[in-house]
């Protein structure tokens, strides 16, 4: 049986067919614009989250959008959203993709469905995700927002809205699929397998789930969960486990590749399964004072080798007039298990000297450089101006204490895994909405 999932194509067009066919209704269409422009430098010459090194980097934060709302009907509207922002294919690159494009149905003040291309219901601020204005963190914790492995997909949507007095309960259901790219680090590469440096796995995703969500005067609060299936989308499969193969007490290597002749056949799956949930709030709880906090559990499944984390992270702001100071501590770590593989694979191996060692060590090294362990944690403090208008600055210090690893750390070529310290991070920002 074929599972149906319209693609973001099938949105486009059915927009550009209504909005074809629409001369003879009250066409009324409307636009706004946003974005931010960014920079963020740290104190360590290598890179973190893609791009943040002690020379400076714009590429991070520096995004801008555009956005064509379209009421096609009395129940009918149609959005299109272009976001022009780092890519996701290449470093040193942007890319101008649609983020949002779909076509909405209300058939009553209580119920909304939508077709196309939508952003993931996963996080408290998932539908603000690229709109620096509408918060007052300078960047959303990455130890929170890099847990999904694509924000949008293309799929149906069902929301049932429910009024509670002052206060609104919604239902968000959802099913679809994307197409991504996976992005690893490969540090020194091996010869045939993976080139060293930056490497883009194309991914496909499948993806089903639901949120609920709470808006109050004074809160907002969302709890979440999806069942995530990925596979590579040109048909390598991966892992379920990696056998020890010993040659001599005390003496072994764990078999990576099928095309090693020792040892017993990897088993393998062409397909991993997640389920993630979340929950996350932001709450007034005194005059001028709010806090905000999320936390988010990835499990995965079908492998020995995934990336099963936690994470999240809690801050505190105070309003002042036109700025809002915060402070924000976040944590990303990954399950023992995970990181006992990733030790395994990076500390162990052949003695040095002996037939097929270093092919062997980085055949282990690359392979533990696709688990994408994390164990790292950071504090943050900054502070939001208001400019008026749609207009924000906003600048912001984080210090990152890198524990055992961490996924988001370019490590130097020959050089070891960076543990057991600390990267500092300064960010400015100018974000503006229109």
């Amino acid at each position: 049986m074929r599972t149906f999932f319209p693609s973001l194509r099938t949105a486009l067009a059915l927009t550009a067919a209504a909005l074809a066919a629409a001369p003879a209704l009250a066409l009324d269409l409307s636009w706004s614009g946003f974005g931010t422009l960014g920079w963020a430098q740290s104190n360590r010459d290598y890179r973190i989250e893609r791009s943040i090194d002690d020379e400076g980097t714009a590429e991070r934060d520096t995004v801008f959008g555009l956005q064509l709302d379209a009421r096609l009907a009395e129940q009918w509207t149609a959005t299109v959203q272009l976001r022009a922002a780092e890519s996701l294919q290449k470093d040193r690159r942007w890319d101008l993709t649609p983020t949002w494009a779909f076509v909405a149905w209300r058939p009553s003040d209580d119920w909304l469905l939508r077709l196309g291309r939508m952003r993931l219901p996963l996080y408290l601020y998932s539908e603000l995700l690229d709109v620096g204005a509408t918060h007052d963190l300078a960047r959303l914790p990455t130890e929170m927002y890099s847990i999904a492995p694509s924000n949008e997909f293309d799929g149906l949507a069902a929301t049932r809205t429910w009024g509670l007095g002052e206060d609104e309960l919604a239902l968000d259901v959802y099913g679809g699929r994307a197409r991504t790219t996976a992005r690893f680090w490969s540090r020194d590469g091996a010869e045939r397998r993976r080139p060293a440096g930056a490497n883009f796995v194309d991914v496909d995703v499948q993806l089903f789930g639901g949120a609920l969500t709470l808006r109050r005067a004074d809160a907002l609060w969302r709890a979440s969960v999806h069942h995530v299936r990925t596979s590579q989308s040109d048909g390598t499969k991966m892992p379920v486990t990696l056998p020890w193969v010993e040659l001599a007490p005390g003496v072994g290597f764990y078999k990576t590749d099928n095309s090693i002749p020792y040892g017993p056949a990897l088993s393998q799956v062409s397909a991993i399964t997640n389920l993630i949930f979340t929950l996350g709030v932001e709450q007034r709880f005194a005059e001028h004072w709010r806090v905000a906090a999320e936390f988010a559990r990835d499990i995965q499944r079908d492998t020995e080798l995934g990336s099963n984390t936690a994470g999240g992270y809690v801050a505190l702001f105070r309003e002042f007039e036109t700025v809002t100071p915060y402070v924000a501590w976040s944590k990303l770590r990954s399950t023992r298990g995970t990181r006992e593989w990733y030790r395994r694979l990076t500390e162990g191996g052949l003695p040095p000297g002996l037939p097929g060692a270093e092919q062997i060590a980085a055949g282990q090294r690359l392979t533990a450089e696709t688990i994408w362990a994390a164990d790292q944690r950071a504090l943050a403090l900054g502070a939001s101006w208001n400019l008026g208008s749609g207009h924000k600055l906003k600048a912001e210090w984080k210090r990152t204490h890198i524990g055992q690893m961490s996924r988001l750390i370019d490590t130097p070529a020959g050089a070891d895994t960076i543990h057991d310290t600390h990267v500092d991070v300064w960010s400015l920002d100018y974000n503006f909405a229109y």
